[in-house]
C-alpha cells in the first residue's frame, strides 16, 4: 500500500512539473536554436514524452507546428 501512495505521489509531482514548462517556455527555447531540424527534434521529442500529460489543445498546437517542419508524429 505504501508502495501504491508512493507512485501517485511521484505521478502527481511529475504532472506539476510538466504544467510548469508551458508551451511558451518551449517555443522560447526553440527560438534559440539555429537549424529547423533541431527545432524538430525538440519539439518531437517534448511532444511524444509528454503526449499523455497534454491537453488536448496543447497537442493540437504541438501537432501543428510539426507539420510544416516536414516531421510525423
Amino acid at each position: 500500500m505504501a508502495e501504491q501512495k508512493n507512485s501517485v505521489a511521484a505521478t502527481t509531482e511529475r504532472q506539476k512539473n510538466i504544467n510548469n514548462i508551458n508551451l511558451n517556455t518551449l517555443f522560447n527555447f526553440t527560438k534559440s536554436l539555429d537549424s529547423d531540424v533541431e527545432k524538430f527534434l525538440v519539439i518531437r521529442a517534448f511532444y511524444q514524452l509528454n503526449y499523455f500529460d497534454l491537453e488536448l489543445n496543447d497537442r493540437e498546437a504541438l501537432e501543428e507546428l510539426l507539420k510544416p517542419i516536414g516531421g510525423t508524429k
